[in-house]
């Protein structure tokens, strides 16, 4: 009888109460990049960009993963003269 591996789980802390989280399966990198390219326009990229940007947690391997986001999702958008233009197109 072949035995059933359990998932991997994280504890989180969702309304004051401790849940286990299931751990999600490793997600190309590329797949989410064209689905964000499918579904986000660059306008809205770049705000997004701009709002990550400033933030800054008590967590630095938090602040370092949302520092790549924004870096890729800049690179997504042509580089940060691009993703600034279009930020200040949208007064940002």
């Amino acid at each position: 009888m072949k035995r059933r591996n359990r998932p991997q789980t994280y504890e989180a802390d969702v309304n004051g109460k401790k849940v286990r989280v299931t751990v999600p399966d490793a997600i190309d990198e590329q797949v989410l990049f064209d689905a964000l390219r499918d579904n986000l326009s660059p306008h809205a990229v770049a705000a997004i960009v701009s709002f990550l940007q400033p933030v800054r947690t008590n967590n630095s391997d938090v602040d370092r993963q949302v520092h790549w986001f924004a870096e890729e999702l800049t690179k997504l958008v042509g580089g940060y003269e691009q993703q600034s233009r279009l930020a200040e197109e949208l007064g940002l």
